[in-house]
Formats: structure tokens, C-alpha cells, sequence
């Protein structure tokens, strides 16, 4: 791998150094501004999308372009319908605990390397961000502007899945399998930690 691309890696591990460990403590949902930061607030957030993103590129039978998009589409789509869902009232129970088994999952999903269909791959990622979707609709009463921050949260969540697939994208092009794998026991093992 060219120093260029080994620059490209060090650079996503950064930006997956969270100031904390789940994003759903407590903080500010005033509008679009903290909608964008929201997904960069916690680690919780930044591994499960960017897995999603891998699990889009490599894990499934169906290795077409169709696939990259569908599964990210469909992480989308669930997260703004568990976002709605909690909005009209709907309490759900054990939702931390829900985004952190999507943390492990994700993980192990990826550490195995299991090989999905389009739709079982469209079914985990939609199951992942249902938790992930509850958890933002839950906090949208003490936001000023919510449909703002529903737009700011949506935007870097696509980022966010996008550099997932852009990195196994990229570990693909590089016959780099071991990539996907090497970041699927660190996203199990941060929701282990963040489990305890």
C-alpha cells in the first residue's frame, strides 16, 4: 500500500477517536449544527455506520453497486422511521443496550466475515439503525429546531456510511480482506467495553 492510501487509513482511525464513548448522554439538540455533530459524538455512532459501510462492500453474495447502495440506503431509511416512530411517543425499552448489541454484532459480523444476500444485508444494517433512529427521536422534544437536526444528523450519517464503503472499497482494491476483518474485532471489542 502506497503512503498515500496508508495516509487515507491513519486519517479514518483518527476521525474514529470519539470525545466519548456513546452519543446519547445528555447532549445539546438544538438544530442543524448539533444534528451534523451528533454522529461524531460518540464512538457508538461512528462504528456502526462506517461497519455498515464495510458490510455494504464485502459481505454480501451480491458484490454489485446496487448493494453499496441499498444497504447504506436502508440504514437510512430505518434510522428516520425508528427517529419518527419515537417522536409520536412509542417508548421502546433497553435502547442503549440495543445500539450497543449493534456495536457487537456489527463487529463480529465483520471480524467473521459473514457473506449476506441483499436482503438479509438490508435487514441487519435496517435493524442496527432502528435502535440508532429511537435513540435520536427520543431526544427531539428538547430540540429547538427538530426537523434541523433530523436534517443535520442525516447528512454526516451518509458521510459516514459513505466512508465506510469508500474504505472497504478501497481495502478491496488492495486484495486487503484482513482490513474488514482487523476493524470488526475493534468494533466488537469497543462494544464489549462499552457494554461493562
Amino acid at each position: 500500500m502506497n503512503k498515500r492510501n496508508q495516509l487515507r487509513l491513519l486519517a479514518l482511525a483518527g476521525a474514529m477517536a470519539p470525545l466519548s464513548a456513546m452519543a446519547h448522554t445528555g447532549h445539546e439538540v438544538a438544530g442543524f449544527v448539533q444534528g451534523i455533530l451528533h454522529p461524531l459524538s460518540g464512538a457508538d455512532h461512528l462504528l456502526v455506520m462506517l461497519a455498515v459501510g464495510l458490510m455494504a462492500v464485502g459481505k454480501t453474495h451480491d458484490m454489485s453497486s446496487r448493494t453499496r447502495i441499498a444497504v447504506p440506503a436502508a440504514f437510512l431509511l430505518a434510522m428516520v422511521a425508528g427517529t419518527l416512530l419515537a417522536m409520536t411517543g412509542l417508548s421502546v425499552p433497553f435502547v442503549e443496550q440495543g445500539i450497543v448489541v449493534s456495536v457487537i454484532a456489527a463487529g463480529v459480523l465483520l471480524a467473521l466475515a459473514v457473506r449476506f444476500s441483499l436482503v438479509a444485508g438490508i435487514a441487519v444494517a435496517s435493524g442496527f439503525a432502528l435502535f440508532h433512529g429511537l435513540a435520536h427521536g427520543a431526544e427531539l422534544p428538547l430540540a429547538v429546531h427538530p426537523l434541523a437536526y433530523i436534517a443535520g444528523f442525516l447528512i454526516t450519517t451518509s458521510v459516514l456510511l459513505v466512508a465506510g464503503t469508500r474504505l472497504g472499497q478501497l481495502a478491496d482494491s488492495y486484495s486487503m480482506g484482513m482490513v474488514s476483518r482487523i476493524a470488526g474485532v475493534a468494533v466488537a471489542a469497543f462494544g464489549v467495553l462499552a457494554a461493562v
